[in-house]
């Protein structure tokens, strides 16, 4: 029976936050070791899942080892970059003899000492299992490629789509490839276009035009004869690393044929850059909008505070607005731990006024003072129901429900995205009764609540996860690059 090492470190790295990432965040998110992980990630939509699958499809021995998920947010500090890489490679080397491994990792981890954390990691890995053992990687839709990170595996699958809910899939691809290497004797070639653009995030949706396109293009040129994956890459734009942008990976039997595949789609990209750009309306203007309905459900989409970005998640520019419209039957999440003990204070049915948002950096709005009733307090503990992080278990922290006039504000201890409407239903919420929800996100969250709005409004409002990327002042980006200069 094959012995098939299985795990990963996961992190999106915003290097324009200030929080950073540590232990003790990663233990918040998730992080598992040895045979915590089956229990833990089985049934769930994730890369690992997958992985587990294919270890049974192919009557593997699945060797648990590391896997480390992280919300995202600021670099990984030194010491806690260390500490999980070393404990990986550790618990690889103390698994051999193995005859593969199976990695889940982001593609867009900063570290302080590390800009291309992943290569890092994958250049380790490969010093700990030796040459002859392969390794298949998968990889987020937003990873910044580089040269360093091809070197290291045997081939490396990215999401085919954003929102991200093909993690089973790809996490079944990387294994059947895997199989194919140990049974068949493939050595798959892998090509690398990078093209100088950072592509608009609201066009970065694979379910609409430009980029349904073009992952379309991709999946024609993988029917190609000796083609075994092409994967394309958006690229994340809030980490300021050399390599940051678009790009597309092929992988095939031939070098030859993988490099003409990736460089076909990188070109058509390329010369389709402007219809990557997007303009959307100011708050005042978006809010103005959404009043303007009278029946079904508006989705306001806080794309500067986006927290699957790493941002705060406690921008106040939203919430400011509907307040002072008097917004009916809206609602609002931030993150803003010293309102919820407030709040835990106070009591359910308390009255309660307290300043909240805006306290993590200047670039999300300032704090704000509101009076509300608390509604409801949780411990913040929720399974995901639905498309998006099926079955995994978050934990957003201790979690406050406050209505404030026509709104209700939620306040947690921990940030966390609006990916799944169980976030709100595990509070009693329906959300399909409500007239306006902010989401504070870009394209995530619509597998979740674009199935239950009549209308969505993507609204330009300032933070860390800006829509357009000229607001950053980048210092380690390769220069020259679409938008940022005339190309």
């Amino acid at each position: 029976m094959k012995r098939i090492a299985i795990g990963g470190i996961y992190h999106e790295s915003n290097t324009f936050f200030s929080q950073p990432m540590t232990m003790e965040r990663f233990a918040e998110g998730q992080l598992h070791y040895g045979d915590e992980i089956p229990s833990h990630w089985a049934g769930t939509c994730s890369e690992m899942h997958g992985f587990l699958q294919g270890a049974e499809r192919y009557r593997w021995q699945a060797v648990p080892t590391l896997m480390a998920w992280g919300m995202p947010s600021g670099r990984v500090t030194g010491e806690t970059f260390a500490t999980l890489v070393e404990d990986l490679v550790a618990r690889l080397q103390s698994a051999a003899p193995l005859d593969g491994v199976l990695l889940s990792l982001h593609g867009a981890m900063v570290s302080e000492h590390y800009l291309d954390a992943d290569g890092e990691i994958l250049r380790r890995v490969r010093a700990a299992i030796g040459d002859r053992v392969p390794l298949v990687v998968t990889l987020d839709f937003h990873a910044n490629l580089t040269e360093e990170m091809v070197r290291w595996p045997d081939a490396m699958i990215g999401y085919k789509t954003y929102p991200h809910v093909d993690q089973v899939e790809r996490g079944l691809e990387a294994a059947e490839i895997l199989h194919r290497i140990l049974q068949q004797g493939l050595r798959p070639k892998m090509a690398l276009q990078r093209r100088p653009l950072l592509p608009h995030i609201l066009s970065q949706s694979t379910e609409r035009p430009p980029m349904a396109e073009v992952i379309a293009a991709a999946g024609e040129q993988e029917k190609n004869r000796g083609m075994l994956n092409l994967s394309v890459f958006a690229g994340f734009p809030y980490s300021d690393v050399p390599q940051a942008g678009f790009s597309v990976l092929a992988t095939g039997e031939s070098t030859d044929l993988a490099e003409a595949a990736a460089r076909e789609i990188a070109d058509s990209v390329w010369h389709r850059r402007a219809e990557f750009a997007r303009e959307i309306p100011q708050p005042a203007e978006a809010v103005r909008q959404a009043l303007a309905f009278s029946e079904g459900l508006t989705i306001l989409v806080d794309v500067g505070d986006n927290v699957g970005a790493g941002t705060p998640g406690d921008g106040t520019v939203l919430l400011a607005e509907l307040l002072q419209r008097k917004a009916e039957g809206a609602f609002v999440l931030l993150c803003d731990p010293q309102a919820v003990a407030a709040c835990s204070e106070a009591g359910v049915r308390q009255q309660i006024t307290c300043h909240v948002g805006g306290k993590s950096d200047p670039h999300h709005g300032s704090p704000l003072s509101i009076t509300g009733t608390v509604r409801s307090l949780s411990d913040g503990v929720f399974r995901n129901v639905g498309l998006m992080r099926d079955g995994v278990l978050e934990d957003q922290g201790r979690t406050a429900l406050v209505a404030v006039g026509g709104t209700l504000v939620m306040l947690t201890e921990r940030r966390m995205p609006m990916w799944n409407l169980q976030q709100l239903r595990a509070m009693g919420i329906e959300p399909t009764r409500l007239r306006i929800i902010v989401v504070k996100a870009a394209i995530a969250y619509r597998a979740a609540y674009a199935p239950i709005a009549s209308r969505i409004i993507e609204v330009d409002t300032p933070g860390l996860s800006a829509a357009d990327v000229r607001h950053f002042h980048y210092t380690r980006l390769q220069r020259p690059v679409f938008p940022l200069d005339a190309l």
